[in-house]
């Protein structure tokens, strides 16, 4: 069995089916007992019902077939299916529930991606390697789950004018979710939720993280994936290469920025090496100056531009604003639009990621303002704005107090070799955490932070082992219902293309 196919970690087998289960998946009563729940809520049912085909087929990414994938989950057990129409105000978010018949007293909420919290578009295929549950992967292992829209369609430069929409998407929409998920659970099975558990990567892992920061009694145990968190100061710092490039009039091509990254590879001993190295590795990139590349000799400029690059965002006076990419990480790409910055097919300037554009022209509620030819200066008061006008979303409430007193456990992990957003983010709440806390003991009673060598953004195919999706919930588990901490953890690489296992390791708490 392949990796990504071991996604059977609960024992199904001793579940037994609730009674009248099928009596209670009707939208009238669901609409009566929540409304009991909810007095002061404005919602409704729009839909229960019973799924007993043992597959569900995913018309929303239809698409995927036109690519040779699937859109069918399968081997499901037979479940209900409500959705909840719940009004934030002006606006109306969709929350959907899976519930099995054999129920094992537990509740998952699930995530979504970027600016994207979930719904029918994130219902996809369960895989062990990718980090972030999905919808197919906890209904099998027989919990209740959810997710919803937040009531947001499409990207942010549609609706993140509207500040309701803002906060449903940074904070409301998944509370709306949980509570919701939580109650259709106990009314169709007529009984508690006993433990119940998020977990999201990317913009999930913020998702999950935001739960922990504003609403503290909403899960027992929480696993954040490469968490965009600092969400705001990260995007606006997807403008600093190209920035760097303007302020010394001088474009580092593909060839050239592919060799900076060669150079700190061979000053450990080589590609391989560097993926097992546990720290940022400092490099002088002048140490190749001279060396011939495809692109041409490089240059004093080419260096000094890459020094500029990894140092990260600072003012005209040196002042420190936020994190760059690791030396030796590759943080761009060629035509494909992933990553901080791109080189496009036509012309030789580099762009940025696409969100980043959308974020910051909010901001500036400006979406035709030039961002392609900023320079330090202009840089320094991009930045200021996002940060005086969009702070508010970052997701860097460090005191979680509130959550580690009710008894919450906390994952966190994060690919040293993440290519979208800068592993030291992470580390810097981390240690604010650490601040606010009084200290790694304290932090250690609710939280582990795992900073993974090789490991790329949330999955197990990259340039090091991760962990799987079984194995971090699993270890969530144990710690919330058995008290037992996690430590050292079992990981694996796997090649994307066959799914066949490369290379098995371990992950370790990483501490000051």
């Amino acid at each position: 069995m392949l990796e990504k196919e071991k996604i059977r970690f609960f024992d199904t087998e001793r579940l037994t089916e609730t009674k009248d289960f099928s009596a209670h998946c009707k939208t009238s009563y669901l609409q009566s007992a929540l409304k009991d729940r909810f007095p002061d809520m404005k919602f409704q049912v729009t839909s229960a019902s019973i799924n007993r085909t043992g597959m569900y087929v995913s018309k929303e990414a239809a698409w995927i077939k036109l690519i040779g994938g699937d859109n069918r989950i399968r081997n499901l057990p037979p479940y209900c299916e409500v959705t909840i129409d719940v009004s934030t105000g002006r606006h109306t978010q969709t929350i959907i529930i899976w519930s099995p018949f054999a129920w094992n007293d537990r509740f998952a909420g699930t995530a979504g991606g970027g600016t994207c919290t979930g719904g029918r578009e994130q219902i996809n295929t369960p895989n062990n390697t990718q980090r972030g549950w999905t919808m197919g992967y906890a209904l099998i292992n027989g919990f209740t789950c959810a997710t919803t829209d937040s009531g947001n369609q499409g990207s942010c430069s549609k609706w993140g004018r509207d500040r309701e929409c803002l906060e449903n998407w940074s904070y409301r929409g998944t509370h709306n979710m949980t509570i919701f998920g939580k109650a259709v659970a106990e009314i169709l099975h007529g009984r508690p939720v006993r433990y119940s558990y998020m977990n999201g990567g990317s913009g999930g892992g913020r998702q999950s993280l935001a739960e922990a920061q504003f609403y503290p009694n909403d899960y027992d145990g929480i696993w954040a994936s490469c968490p965009a968190i600092n969400w705001t100061q990260f995007l606006a710092s997807g403008l600093w290469a190209v920035t760097v490039m303007n302020e010394y009039d001088h474009i580092l091509g593909f060839h050239k920025i592919n060799a900076f990254r060669d150079a700190v590879h061979n000053s450990v001993g080589g590609k391989e090496n560097y993926f097992r190295v546990e720290e940022r590795i400092d490099f002088d990139p002048y140490t190749i100056l001279g060396q011939k590349t495809k692109g041409g000799k490089i240059t004093e400029k080419d260096c000094l531009v890459m020094q500029e690059i990894w140092k990260g965002p600072h003012t005209t006076g040196n002042d420190f604003l936020w994190y760059s990419f690791l030396p030796g990480g590759t943080f761009w790409n060629k035509i494909i639009p992933i990553g901080s910055f791109y080189y496009p097919l036509i012309g030789k300037r580099p762009k940025c990621f696409s969100l980043v554009e959308q974020y910051v022209h909010l901001a500036f509620e400006d979406p035709k303002k030039d961002l392609l030819h900023l320079k330090i200066r202009d840089f320094e008061k991009v930045f200021d704005t996002c940060i005086r006008k969009l702070g508010w979303l970052s997701c860097d409430h460090a005191d979680l107090r509130p959550f580690a007193n009710a008894g919450g456990k906390l994952i966190i992990d994060h690919g040293l070799d993440d290519p979208l957003i800068p592993v030291e983010g992470t580390i810097d709440y981390y240690h604010h955490m650490r601040e606010i806390h009084g200290g790694q003991n304290f932090i250690d009673r609710f939280c582990r932070l795992y900073i993974n060598p090789g490991d790329g953004h949330g999955n197990c195919h990259t340039n090091g082992p991760g962990m799987t999706e079984s194995t971090g919930i699993q270890a969530l588990m144990n710690w919330v219902e058995h008290n037992k901490a996690p430590e050292n953890l079992p990981a694996v690489l796997v090649n994307q293309k066959t799914g066949k296992t490369i290379r098995k390791g371990i992950v370790k708490p990483w501490r000051v």
